[in-house]
């Protein structure tokens, strides 16, 4: 073993320059990333259903499903919930505790952890694999595919790949060392990560790469230009083949236990008890635990297909993701975070009005605007000059801001009727506008002060909340009780009643031909040639009424605030529902998922929405500014949605995915699960199926994962999934899976060409016989005939009733069920009535069938259809849904104690045909069907309510 000093290389100059242009450059190349703060973050700990709270280890296989290594087992996430794995005859695991995952291009994920073990699992198959000698920190898959092994306290392993495809037998590299990480340098080598220091190490040699400047090497990894990077206990340094330079001199006194490089060209450290840091164009940056980090030991991180950072911690994980929205908050500098108005007085330099005063917003961030010591609350903004803004406030009247500064301008002391000033407008001869909520108020150039007011004939109300000019520059005033128009000298009230008896006129939006209102009750257009108005609104498709503002992006899209998100519709298709052509619309819905800090935008007071000269919406909230660019939204489109099949079952046999499928004859029922690998609310996608040789078309599924086949025609099927997200179009990425249906030997081509023969042969020898005693044989036709009838009769009523009863539980299958709600809905619909339906849900059902039996599992699913067939009194409202769900209808009162009732029930039953101590236990989620567009609506929403009666603990009744 050798050794290479590095010390005399740290002080090269000239070299260690050239090193830091050529970081410069690099950066240069990579996108400018968001600020640390600015990322959406997302936790999940123990609690969400990770096995343990320590994150070991972070991959993402091909097939898109990420893994987690802890010490109960490896955690896979789908991005709705976590599925363990651990050690079972199943994984070949030695031990639950995982340590190392490693995913290579063959879509394989080795699995390395305490007492040697290795398993490693392709697709959905998982391979037995020689044991190690310790604890298995790291596994390295070389570019010859060969395997390297870190192991605990013993060393260095190298696992020679052979041309069979196998894999040959173990070789040590190091001995007596403990490794903890490696990585392979640009000409091949692999360095190795150790707690005496950093070794390479080639075919015929272990160098070790001797340095003064820190101890132990817990991390190696390996950045785009081929460098490696190193976590150390003395921070984190950069290794390029021949010189070693610190990453960043802030963390030489930190104990650096992840270093990795993003595909935006930022680096991230992990930390052994500060939490993360990130290093990009924005500086050195941190994210601990008073941030929301879960724990500020870092353990791991990962950069997934889709952009999002994973980070690994002793608590738990947290995914950071370039959210749509950007929030800005007290956080960042506001003086407040109830924001109520907005201005852009120079490119992206914004004023902020709040209930605490008034804040600017820049590239360099946000900070307060000194207000001389009042406790200043901002209502309305107007743009007033060049490098000045009209400010209105709740009790302090009209102020300017200008040069920095605020001063007071007028006030009822100086002719207002009142101080509090909810919208501005200086129009086009120089006019200022003030808006109150006792009348409005005109300020000519010469500062001369006209009232307005509805005691005197010219406002449809006095509580002025909006004002805006239009291009023949009439003035618009929007009010509590609806709008004022003033052309000349006159005022003329907008009429408003035909739509939806809109009131109150929060704000307008002006284009040439048209004025756009956000009401009450929607959207209204007025056409400037034919003075029409038009309702966009809830009858036209939006699903709520009140809305604040309306921004054109300048893009073909309207975006509207609400106290419930922000909602984007197509212009083109708004003016098309306007005028009568379309029936309704398609919106856009964004909320906290999204980025926002709340999605409660707010109104009463402008503008309270804004379009940036750069193309940026902002939006005044509850809590900061949120900010979107609509070139942001293709982000989500530009990646693919992969789909996977998740269980595959034959009744109730599950089969192995990878394998195409061959149906038995007489199975009744094929069933999917399937869910996309897009980790941005996941819980958002929608999907679509066909099955080849069934459907004609893509069938849409909504945000449903599971579909099924019953009673399928014997034949060659193919299914095919695909995706798409909130924003976007479907994806061209589908799963498809091949299966086979083997006809029954009733269904045999040959079985029912010998059948017919046999028929013509006794028809023959039956009309010979018949015409030698037609008379002697004629009743006893008759008879033959009448029997016949009858069996065929009796056959089509079998299979009738087969095609609706579920063959376990004797309960109606789901078609019935659907044929059932759907004729409920519609003699509903059509008389005005209201029903329930609820999803049931029997909780840990796969550990009765795991600790007794699958047989067993069918008497806990009989002993259940006959509680609710009992309890419901009644066969043709209870149903088996699928596995272990069922659904009821009632139509009666107070549908939650019927159905906590019915659980409380189940919950009391003793079945001690299966064990006298099994206590069953079920989730039930039931919806209404008030406001449902159909019936399938309904069921959404018992399903939605279902899912959160599980996340909130099972055995519960949830709506």
């Amino acid at each position: 073993m050798s050794s290479i000093n590095w010390a005399p290389l740290f002080f090269h100059s000239r070299r260690l320059a050239i090193l830091i242009l050529t970081a410069l450059c690099s950066t240069a190349l990579f996108a400018q990333p968001l600020r640390l703060s600015d990322y959406f973050s997302e936790t999940w700990s123990s609690n969400q259903g990770l096995p343990h709270n320590s994150i070991n280890a972070i991959a993402q296989t091909q097939d898109g499903y990420l893994w987690f290594a802890t010490w109960e087992g490896v955690a896979r996430y789908n991005g709705l919930n976590f599925k363990r794995f651990d050690r079972n005859p199943h994984t070949h695991m030695l031990d639950s505790g995982t340590r190392s995952l490693t995913a290579d291009s063959a879509n394989r994920l080795w699995v390395g952890g305490a007492r040697g073990s290795l398993a490693l699992r392709q697709g959905y198959t998982w391979h037995e694999q020689p044991p190690l000698a310790g604890l298995v920190n790291y596994i390295f898959v070389d570019l010859q595919q060969n395997l390297w092994f870190a192991i605990e306290g013993k060393g260095v392993v190298f696992r020679p790949h052979l041309n069979d495809g196998r894999y040959g037998e173990d070789q040590w590299r190091l001995t007596n060392i403990s490794a903890y990480r490696l990585a392979q340098d640009a000409n091949g080598a692999i360095i190795a990560a150790t707690d005496a220091g950093l070794y390479r190490l080639t075919e015929n040699a272990a160098q070790k790469l001797s340095s003064t400047q820190f101890e132990r090497v817990s991390y190696v990894s390996s950045a785009p230009n081929g460098d490696i990077l190193l976590g150390t206990n003395r921070g984190a340094w950069r290794w390029d083949g021949q010189i070693l330079s610190p990453v960043e001199n802030a963390l030489l006194s930190t104990v650096v236990t992840v270093v990795e490089q993003d595909s935006a060209g930022s680096i991230w450290f992990g930390t052994i008890n500060r939490g993360v840091a990130r290093l990009s164009s924005h500086g050195l940056e941190w994210l601990d635990a008073r941030q929301g980090l879960p724990n500020n030991r870092v353990l791991s991180w990962l950069e997934d297909q889709q952009g999002n950072i994973w980070i690994g911690t002793n608590g738990g994980i947290i995914r950071l993701r370039e959210a749509p929205f950007v929030s800005v908050t007290q956080e960042q500098g506001l003086i407040g975070n109830y924001v109520r108005t907005l201005l852009e007085i120079a490119d992206d330099h914004l004023l902020i009005g709040s209930s605490n005063g008034l804040s600017v917003l820049d590239s360099s961030g946000a900070r307060a605007v000194p207000s001389h010591g009042e406790n200043l609350s901002v209502l309305s903004l107007a743009k007033r000059s060049a490098d000045s803004a009209w400010v209105g406030t709740y009790q302090h009247g009209l102020m300017v801001f200008q040069s920095g500064q605020l001063n007071l301008f007028l006030s009822e002391n100086s002719g207002l009727p009142t101080n509090e000033i909810r919208a501005l407008l200086q129009d086009s001869q120089n006019n200022l506008w003030i808006g109150t909520p006792a009348g409005l108020v005109k300020r000519s150039p010469d500062g001369t002060l006209r009232y307005f007011s509805k005691e005197n004939g010219e406002l449809v109300d006095n509580y002025v909340m909006a004002l805006a000019e239009d291009e023949f520059g009439k003035i618009w005033v929007g009010t509590g009780l609806g709008v004022s128009v003033l052309s000349g000298e006159h005022f003329s009230r907008l009429n408003l009643d035909k739509l939806e008896a809109a009131q109150y006129a929060f704000g307008f939006y002006t284009e040439p031909g048209y004025v756009w209102i956000a009401t009450d009750r929607g959207v209204v257009r007025y056409r400037q040639r034919d003075k029409t108005t038009a309702l966009v609104g809830r009858p036209q498709g939006l699903p709520i009424d009140k809305f604040f503002q309306v921004v054109n992006d300048g893009q073909g899209h309207f975006w509207l605030s609400s106290n419930r998100g922000i909602w984007r519709i197509g212009y083109e298709q708004a003016h098309r529902v306007a005028d009568g052509m379309y029936a309704s619309l398609e919106f856009e819905h964004y909320d906290e998922n999204d980025g926002m800090a709340s999605s409660q935008a707010n109104g009463g007071s402008n503008p309270a929405a804004i379009i940036s000269r750069s193309g940026r919406l902002y939006f005044a909230t509850a809590k900061g500014v949120a900010s979107i660019h609509p070139d942001s939204l293709t982000h989500n489109e530009a990646h693919l949605l992969p789909v996977v099949l998740e269980s595959v079952k034959f009744d109730a046999a599950s089969m192995n995915v990878d394998v195409q499928g061959q149906v038995p004859s007489g199975t009744t029922r094929i069933s999917f699960s399937y869910v996309g690998l897009g980790f941005v609310m996941s819980e958002r996608l929608q999907y679509r199926t066909k099955l080849e040789g069934f459907d004609n078309d893509w069938s849409y599924r909504g945000n449903a994962t599971t579909v099924e086949y019953t009673y399928l025609p014997p034949g060659e099927y193919r299914l095919c999934i695909s995706a798409r997200s909130p924003y976007g179009e479907w994806h061209d990425a589908q799963h498809v899976y091949q299966f086979t249906v083997y006809p029954s030997f009733w269904q045999r081509t040959e079985v029912r060409i010998a059948v017919a023969l046999a028929a013509l042969i006794l028809l023959v020898a039956a009309i010979r016989w018949r015409l030698s005693a037609l008379k002697r044989n004629e009743l006893q036709l008759k008879k033959q005939v009448a029997l016949q009838t009858q069996e065929i009769r009796a056959q089509a009523e079998k299979y009738e009733r087969l095609s609706k009863e579920d063959v376990l539980t004797g309960l109606a299958n789901r078609r019935a069920f659907d044929n059932e709600i759907k004729a409920t809905f519609n003699h509903a619909k059509e008389n005005q009535q209201r029903f329930f339906v609820a999803i049931l849900d029997i909780d840990f059902f796969k550990r009765i069938n795991d600790k007794y039996s699958h047989l067993a599992g069918d008497k806990a699913i009989v002993a259940i259809a006959h509680i609710l067939r009992d309890y419901a009194q009644s066969p043709e409202k209870t149903a088996r849904w699928g596995g272990e769900e069922f659904t009821l209808l009632y139509q009666g009162d107070q549908p939650y104690a019927y159905f906590e009732q019915l659980r409380e029930r189940i919950e009391q039953s003793r079945f001690d045909d299966i064990d006298p101590d099994l206590t069953i236990t079920a989730s039930i989620g039931f919806a209404d069907s008030d406001n449902a567009q159909s019936y399938e609506d309904v069921l959404k929403r018992a399903d939605h309510a279902l899912l959160k009666a599980k996340r909130n603990g099972r055995n519960r009744t949830e709506c």
